[in-house]
């Protein structure tokens, strides 16, 4: 008896295993996009967190660059590994034109915050500070649409 039962169980968790492994692309593609929003607005965060503490006066110049600089890397490879994904559907193909453009304009305003700070143009920092909290909350709102 406990060997049917194991055996059934083996089987069971093979047939599992087995129907995962297919998926629905357009799960798969939600789940990787919801995935890299929650990884870029980590990094945003990041970046924003540094900069306000700089604004602050909780932190010099050149550890709030490099932070800032370290979030701009790192989004960059999450919108890269994102971008190598290949939707199935016409329904993947929204989500992905959707989180590829919410990743774009993560990128572009860490990078903008970087060169401000560079620059020491502390007013356009304050503004980068604004457009970012804008960004991490749509990233945000995108890393809850697979759960």
């Amino acid at each position: 008896m406990g060997r049917l039962i194991a055996t059934v169980a083996v089987t069971a968790s093979l047939l599992m295993g087995l129907a995962g492994c297919g998926g629905d692309p357009d799960q798969k593609l939600l789940s990787e996009g919801a995935r890299a929003a929650r990884d870029a607005a980590s990094e945003v965060s990041t970046a924003r967190l540094a900069a306000q503490s700089l604004l602050d006066h909780r932190l010099w110049s050149q550890p709030a660059t490099q932070l800032v600089s370290e979030s701009e890397q790192a989004l960059g490879t999450v919108a890269t590994t994102f971008d190598a994904q290949q939707p199935e559907t016409e329904k993947s193909r929204h989500t992905y034109d959707q989180i590829s453009a919410a990743l774009s304009t993560a990128e572009t305003g860490v990078t903008d915050l970087r060169i401000a700070l560079k620059n020491n143009d502390l007013a356009t920092v304050a503004r980068q500070l604004g457009e970012l909290e804008k960004t991490a909350a749509q990233l945000d709102q995108l890393g809850e649409l697979a759960r």
